[in-house]
């Protein structure tokens, strides 16, 4: 992520298996967004939909998180701009038997990719993204953070051949919080014309590390026809869980294109 990393904190496994995983991402084709954290400067085209409705479950020293569904609708406004709604029904589950349905939060964003790929240019683009706490019991809880967030992202992809690298890095302006940063790094390896393996690096981080958030996700890609696709990843944390690092992390939906 954006922040300078502390990789002198890390065991050296998993420092071995981080830099193994940065030494593959060259010979692999970028595919940002859902199953992973990190996003790329794709949009579903122009007039044409990406429905992703998915189970997640995140696991912290605190409890568990559900979200079923996880409803992510994007729209394409022209050929390179998307349109985004995000919105999960959340279900806590507490160590201490605190137990909370409802709507956790509701993500609306907008994406604009200024600079095509080519082969002397990356594909750039900014993602603007407002954060709306759904149900305030979540935020008394701490399981979402409280008040309203923005977000604001870069995200660059370039293609060289066969081979594609796209990184993601920004800012998340809390309202009642510090601010955070935000990075990571994510590829996908094709295993044939409807398979691909995906993975990534993310890291979160506050200036004074106070909170630090680093992941990693492997996952898949199934497309089981040419407009709808099983996406599934899971992971945990790179780092000694805490209250805001997740010791196991679950994404398992579908992908609809219309």
């Amino acid at each position: 992520m954006l922040c300078v990393p502390e990789f002198i904190k890390l065991k050296s496994s998993r420092l071995l298996f981080l830099l193994l995983f940065l030494i593959c991402i060259p010979v692999a084709f970028a595919q940002g967004g859902p199953p992973l954290v990190t996003d790329d400067p794709g949009t579903p085209g122009n007039k044409h939909w990406e429905i992703n409705i998915a189970y997640t479950q995140s696991k912290f020293d605190y409890g568990t998180v559900f979200e079923l569904p996880h409803l992510d609708l994007n729209y394409g406004y022209g050929d390179n701009v998307q349109l985004k709604l995000e919105g999960p029904l959340t279900i806590f589950n507490g160590n201490g038997n605190e137990e909370l349905t409802g709507l956790g939060f509701t993500e609306w964003g907008v994406k604009w990719r200024f600079q095509n790929d080519s082969k002397t240019r990356p594909a750039i683009s900014t993602y603007p993204q407002i954060f709306f706490v759904g149900n305030q019991r979540f935020a008394q809880l701490g399981v979402i953070d409280p008040g309203t967030d923005f977000f604001l992202p870069v995200e660059v992809m370039k293609s060289f051949g066969l081979f594609t690298v796209d990184v993601e890095g920004g800012v998340m302006f809390r309202q009642f919080a510090q601010n955070q940063y935000w990075s990571g790094i994510c590829g996908e390896y094709d295993l044939s014309k409807k398979l691909a393996l995906l993975g990534e690096l993310h890291r979160v981080s506050t200036a004074s590390f106070a909170e630090d958030q680093f992941i990693w996700n492997l996952g898949f890609k199934l497309d089981f026809t040419e407009n709808e696709s099983i996406i599934f990843s899971a992971g945990r944390s790179l780092v000694s869980p805490t209250d805001d690092d997740p010791g196991f992390l679950l994404y398992a939906g579908i992908q609809v294109r219309t």
